[in-house]
């Protein structure tokens, strides 16, 4: 494909069709996608990418980089439920969780302490509203830091006042004083819990910071019947990677049938050698840093974003009260078209126990476009093209996430063997420039979907100066 300089250019190769699908497939098998939304987070929906960067998305601060709640910090939740924001935060000197409520998202007033948990060690607490509960007395659920530094349940109806499972006794074995996380797993139908563990270090002796899952499709009824699926740490450098990095906590959301990995990275773990307390200095080793990992089954995440190196949330400048420690909320809250990553942040490194670090913490928040958590990206004067696996059309209009502001795209819609289908594709498929829309409906000249309903098809992109987040075929 010749370089390509100005964007009138790109349209003289799109009309003159010189764009044409390589004939190798890497990805040939069908897909089932009926009317779900695709996030392009990986590679589930994709069968041949070229000129193509995956791209991480770029995160607002709210309220100027400032804290929005200065009274505690996480491990908690934050959820949106009944028209508010629902905070559960960790008091400070580990006094046990408050509650607290906004209307905006930012300006949280404290409505109550939480009551009828027997927290123990560090207090942590992830809240969930159950999706597949039909008992409201048992609407809400929560997993925490139980006595014997191990992984304890509760319910709830209205969030504040909570009942134990168990009679208060661990669900787990130790350890568990990280973020303790229980979720419904729709697809799956199972519940999942995330916990923190333990392995040991390459010479014996000490503690590295490791992570497990576990499943069980009804913990009200036997709430100890919890199957472990995975045990893990980064390793995948080899042994010594313990030194550079640890897994501190995980969370798992499940998003549109992704589940987003909230991972809390502790890098260079113990090496305090930058010196001694310093709340203005920016520090870059015993820092704790917010990532984004992804996974179709909530047990094998992709970690590319960890290994290059790459935050969702980027801790703080010299001076900022999160400038040293990022941990996410146990979710994220998507409303009016934002998804907002509520953290605890804090102004000094994590420390040992033998060299302690004072600080003060306490919460922000981010925001990030709709479903613009990962993009595919045709930068500068590259032209890119994407071109999905086939699967079976079962709607009439097709809805893509898509920035192009500064650029062009156009979808053409192919046949199975991708050979282009008249009407929808070549000239038939319209150039837009100048676009930034979060759910834009491309048409064709003179022809619609509403032909190929029931056939298998599949979409080509090209993309210049523009990314594609999502797309979805709707009824």
């Amino acid at each position: 494909m010749p370089f390509l300089n100005s964007l009138s250019s790109l349209c003289f190769l799109i009309l003159a069709g010189q764009l044409a699908l390589p004939a190798a497939a890497e990805n040939p098998a069908s897909i089932a996608i009926g009317t779900d939304k695709q996030l392009l987070v990986d590679d589930f929906a994709i069968n041949q990418l070229s000129g193509i960067q995956r791209q991480l998305g770029t995160v607002t601060r709210m309220n100027a980089g400032k804290p929005i709640f200065t009274e505690g910090q996480f491990y908690g939740s934050v959820l949106h439920d009944q028209g508010r924001f629902k905070m559960w935060w960790r008091k400070h000197g580990r006094q046990g969780f408050g509650y607290a409520e906004s209307t905006d998202g930012i300006h949280f007033e404290k409505i109550d302490d939480v009551t009828g948990i027997n927290f123990a060690g560090d207090y942590s607490l992830s809240v969930m509203i159950d999706p597949h509960e039909q008992d409201p007395a048992h609407r809400y659920k929560a997993a925490y830091d139980a006595p014997g530094m191990a992984a304890g349940l509760a319910y709830s109806a209205d969030g504040k006042k909570w009942t134990t499972y168990n009679d208060g006794q661990p669900v787990t074995h130790r350890a568990a004083d990280t973020y303790n996380q229980i979720s419904w797993d729709e697809a799956a139908q199972t519940y999942r819990l995330f916990t923190r563990t333990d392995f040991g270090t390459p010479g014996g002796g000490g503690e590295v910071r490791g992570t497990r899952s576990m499943t069980n499709p009804d913990p009200r009824q036997n709430p100890t019947d919890w199957k472990l699926v995975r045990n893990w740490i980064f390793n995948r450098e080899g042994p010594e990677e313990v030194n550079r990095r640890q897994i501190y906590a995980v969370a798992d959301w499940i998003y549109e049938g992704v589940h987003f990995g909230l991972m809390s990275v502790y890098e260079w773990p113990g090496d305090t050698s930058e010196g001694p307390t310093d709340l203005v200095k920016r520090h870059e080793r015993d820092v704790m840093n917010y990532y984004l990992a992804t996974s179709r089954n909530g047990d094998d995440w992709d970690l590319s974003w960890i290994y290059s190196g790459q935050p969702l949330l980027p801790r703080g400048p010299d001076g900022s009260f999160d400038k040293d420690l990022v941990l996410p909320s146990s979710s994220v809250v998507t409303y009016r078209d934002r998804h907002w990553l509520y953290y605890s942040g804090a102004n000094e490194r994590h420390g040992t126990p033998e060299v302690v670090f004072p600080r003060e913490s306490a919460i922000g928040v981010a925001t990030l476009p709709l479903d613009r958590f990962v993009g595919l990206a045709a930068s500068g004067d590259k032209v890119g093209t994407i071109v999905t696996r086939s699967f079976t059309l079962t709607g009439s209009r097709l809805q893509l996430n898509v920035a192009a502001a500064e650029g062009s795209y156009r979808v053409e819609i192919l046949a199975q063997d991708g050979q282009p289908i008249e009407g929808l594709s070549g000239r038939a498929a319209r150039i837009y420039r100048g676009l930034d829309q979060l759910r834009h409906q491309p048409r064709w000249k003179g022809s619609t979907l509403k032909q190929l309903e029931g056939q298998v098809v599949r979409l080509r992109f090209t993309l210049h100066g523009a990314t594609l987040y999502s797309f979805q075929v709707l009824p």
